[in-house]
């Protein structure tokens, strides 16, 4: 027996693969289509809608991206994750209403009281808006909640720093080190701090300072043979901009034609 699938699921798959694979024009167009018939596609016009929303958000249009979860919010208006996009989306770009941002990080963090997204954006909004206190208290709150979560942390970490108490942030990090120690985001996030660091002290023409450089790795500095495939990974380029291959490398594929 051959399982049947409705329109509407069928646009929605589409349009997510689409989007999944860097096609957002096409994507759009197929969810459009689910979102803008909700009377006929009841059950799927809310879940495009928010794609449509995310999509918006990703490609900083901001204004399209209200109207996209409104629609959802409409659909679905106990659904925490659409608050959540409403939210972002009235929070940025022009037009930004800062209020009606926090209103919806509220409503979302009372149908899902573990939403994290919510739960950090509120507090960072609070200290942009000039509520330092209130926001370090949530976000204080969050992460004694769940030391470990690296997305409290970090939202910690940037509402300290935006509310001009760098000491705190740096105690906070140095803290953050015994719980996050094997989160690779946090090791990442550290090792981003430590590059500015130095790149700041080399900018300032420190003497005694290490230089940073950049550089050209081999991973198999050895030429093939004729007749050999050229593997990709010979040549690693650790540096924005283009490096010519060395003069063997080039010989050989030239040797072996353009498809090589």
């Amino acid at each position: 027996m051959l399982s049947t699938l409705s329109l509407s699921e069928y646009l929605l798959s589409r349009g997510k693969r689409f989007a999944a694979h860097g096609m957002p024009r096409a994507a759009g167009a197929d969810l459009a289509i689910v979102a803008s018939y909700g009377t006929w596609f009841v059950d799927n016009s809310a879940e495009a809608s928010g794609f449509l929303a995310e999509m918006s958000l990703s490609r900083r249009r901001f204004k399209l991206a209200r109207r996209h979860a409104e629609a959802a919010l409409k659909a679905a208006p106990t659904c925490s994750e659409y608050q959540y996009l409403c939210g972002r989306a009235w929070e940025n770009g022009a037009g930004a209403n800062q209020e009606k941002a926090a209103k919806h990080y509220l409503d979302c963090l009372e149908f899902n009281p573990a939403h994290v997204g919510a739960r950090c954006a509120l507090g960072l909004l609070r200290v942009e808006t000039g509520l330092a206190n209130e926001g370090l208290a949530i976000l204080r709150n969050a992460h004694e909640t769940n030391p470990r979560n690296f997305d409290y942390f970090l939202a910690l970490y940037r509402a300290l720093r935006r509310a001009g108490r760098s000491d705190e942030a740096r105690g906070h990090l140095r803290a953050a080190r015994f719980h996050l120690r094997k989160d690779p985001r946090f090791v990442s996030f550290q090792d981003r701090l430590r590059y500015r660091s130095a790149a700041r002290r080399q900018r300032a023409g420190q003497p005694g300072e290490a230089v940073i450089l950049p550089f050209l790795r081999l991973a198999d500095p050895v030429a093939p043979h004729n007749g050999e495939r050229l593997r990709s990974t010979t040549l690693r380029i650790d540096v924005p901009g283009t490096v010519q291959e060395p003069h063997a490398f080039r010989l050989r594929r030239r040797q072996r034609g353009r498809n090589a």
